[in-house]
């Protein structure tokens, strides 16, 4: 059985993802007590094959202690590497701990062409995005590669992995950031809870509901927050400023 790292692993959405489709042990890294409670509580409630390959780990993936070097299989970061600005420490922590030859893929927030930091909209937009959803400052495509190699791996490829649903769906694609922009609801494709219209009202609803004792008191200001990361978010991949997707495939060198 293969043993797997999933770095940054929230409450183990993706890992679960993984386990089911390959049978692999793999185990989560993340700095949040909170998040690791909430996923061993949603992974109580699998079967006993689940529950036997995921596991949590409470750990600073920029120092990460007490797991063995030179041990896993393979690591990922799904969409997590964007909360520290030295990607290359993260990197480095997961080169010490995966086995010669195995294999690193991280999905990365990138800058894009479309990103012009003198531009006062996009400025805007990406502090939105940066304190909306606690992220560090966002490297460039050449950059993150940089500090990929910089830990010591080798590139083995790499792409916008948004850019599929254009080569798959043609002009019907619906961009990824669409759901969260102003846009007339269409009934093919709705996601109700993500369209402003919805989201905006959220806080004052929830507010309501917190005066009332029914939800905790800070729960009003966390969905304005994160609102206001995906006012941020969307509005950069609308001016094609950012990628939340960027698919690296990297490897550890056999020597």
């Amino acid at each position: 059985m293969a043993n797997v790292l999933d770095i940054g692993c929230g409450i183990g959405g993706p890992m679960r993802g993984v386990v089911r489709a390959t049978g692999a042990n793999v185990t989560g890294l993340t700095i949040n007590p909170y998040q690791i409670k909430r996923g061993r509580e949603i992974t109580s409630q699998l079967s006993p094959w689940m529950q036997a390959r995921c596991h949590f780990s409470l750990q600073d993936y920029l120092k990460v202690e007490g797991l063995p070097e030179d041990h896993y299989d393979g690591a990922f970061y799904m969409e997590s590497s964007l909360h520290c600005e030295n990607r290359t420490q993260t990197f480095k922590e997961a080169f010490r701990l995966l086995k010669p030859g195995a294999r690193l893929v991280a999905m990365e927030y990138l800058t894009l062409d479309g990103w012009d930091p003198k531009n006062p909209e996009h400025q805007e937009l990406m502090r939105q995005h940066l304190h909306g959803n606690g992220a560090a400052k966002t490297p460039s495509i050449e950059e993150d590669l940089a500090m990929v190699r910089a830990a010591g791996f080798e590139i083995v490829e790499h792409f916008d992995y948004m850019d599929l649903g254009n080569d798959i769906y043609g002009a019907e694609n619906w961009p990824w950031w669409a759901d969260l922009q102003p846009h007339m609801p269409d009934p093919r494709r709705l996601l109700l809870p993500a369209h402003p219209y919805v989201r905006w009202m959220q806080p004052t609803i929830l507010g309501f509901l917190a005066k009332v004792g029914l939800v905790p008191e800070n729960v009003p200001l966390t969905a304005s927050v994160m609102n206001e990361g995906a006012d941020g978010l969307s509005g950069l991949g609308r001016v094609g400023a950012i990628t939340p997707q960027y698919y690296i495939g990297a490897r550890k060198p056999l020597k």
